[in-house]
């Protein structure tokens, strides 16, 4: 297998999880771990975020099973290791071809995103060695030299709303006992962020979700108008992967911090001194991520 050492030991941790401490119904089965595994099938608790991604992923992706995915994971680890065996000079291969010719390579690369998308969305078991290695050989594919080139100019796009889905999940999770799962899709996040080619953009897509929710909750903090505390709680991931991506990258000293979108941080940085004021009383908590993260970006334009 190809996929980085690193990547699979990190994800040891999936036989070590711990229950998140909320009671669960009767109504639900657990799995051996704590995670319900079979909620899915309740259909009078059918959550938004699932309704949302069942209208963008297509019908017969709303069903797949982890056998759906062996087969573009198989695929793409056959190719990388092609890769490694020419460049030793043992094969020779010209890639060059997938630049007229690419499409068994990117509908691969779709399929196994899109399945990704649906197993984060509805974890039936817990999270698996097999996920990590499919995003580590994902990983590894878009990084690759000789393939990245000729894959990424069609697969960019797919990348993209590959990871507004999983931050999507993450917002919109309302299941009791979600922070399991949460905290594999935000494992996932920070894998996909330790790549230079997708992490910019990351970063940028993250600044934006936190940002808004900040102005939503001052608004809402102003005249004392309700807010979702469901969403609340699920903004603390991603703020702890967009300040774990900036203190990667100010710490890489062969990463510019202006390659990423600049007027997102500049939207972000803009009375973020006054947000953090007014809700510093009622959340500290949230205020001491704004501000950390005010920290890691102000530093990084500093280097």
């Amino acid at each position: 297998t190809l996929p980085e050492q690193e990547c699979i030991n990190h994800m040891s941790y999936s036989s070590q999880l711990e229950d998140s401490g909320c009671d669960v119904s009767n109504d639900y089965a657990c799995g051996s771990l704590g995670i319900a595994s079979d909620f899915h099938h309740s259909e009078h608790n059918v959550n938004t975020h699932k309704c949302w991604l069942e209208r963008v992923l297509p019908l017969n992706l709303c069903c797949t099973s982890k056998e759906s995915l062996t087969a573009p994971v198989q695929f793409l680890q056959h190719l990388l290791q092609i890769r490694k065996l020419s460049e030793g000079g043992i094969l020779q291969a010209d890639f060059g071809e997938l630049e007229n010719d690419s499409f068994t390579v990117c509908n691969s690369v779709s399929q196994l995103l899109d399945g990704l998308t649906v197993f984060y969305n509805s974890p039936k078991f817990p999270v698996s060695h097999f996920l990590t290695e499919a995003v580590c050989v994902l990983i590894s594919l878009i990084t690759d030299t000789k393939l990245s080139n000729h894959v990424l100019k069609k697969c960019f796009k797919k990348l993209e709303e590959f990871k507004k889905n999983l931050i999507q999940i993450i917002l919109r999770n309302s299941s009791v006992n979600r922070f399991q799962a949460l905290h594999a899709v935000s494992h996932t996040l920070v894998l996909l962020g330790r790549s230079n080619i997708l992490r910019n953009s990351l970063i940028s897509l993250l600044l934006s979700e936190v940002r808004q929710f900040a102005e939503q909750l001052l608004q809402a903090y102003q005249i004392q108008a309700m807010y979702d505390i469901t969403q609340y709680e699920n903004i603390f991931p991603l703020c702890m992967i967009l300040e774990q991506l900036l203190q990667n990258e100010t710490e890489e000293s062969n990463v510019s911090s202006s390659d990423y979108d600049g007027e997102e941080k500049l939207k972000f940085l803009m009375n973020l001194d006054q947000i953090i004021l007014h809700l510093s009383d009622e959340f500290p908590l949230f205020s001491l991520y704004l501000w950390r993260v005010s920290v890691l970006l102000n530093s990084a334009q500093m280097q």
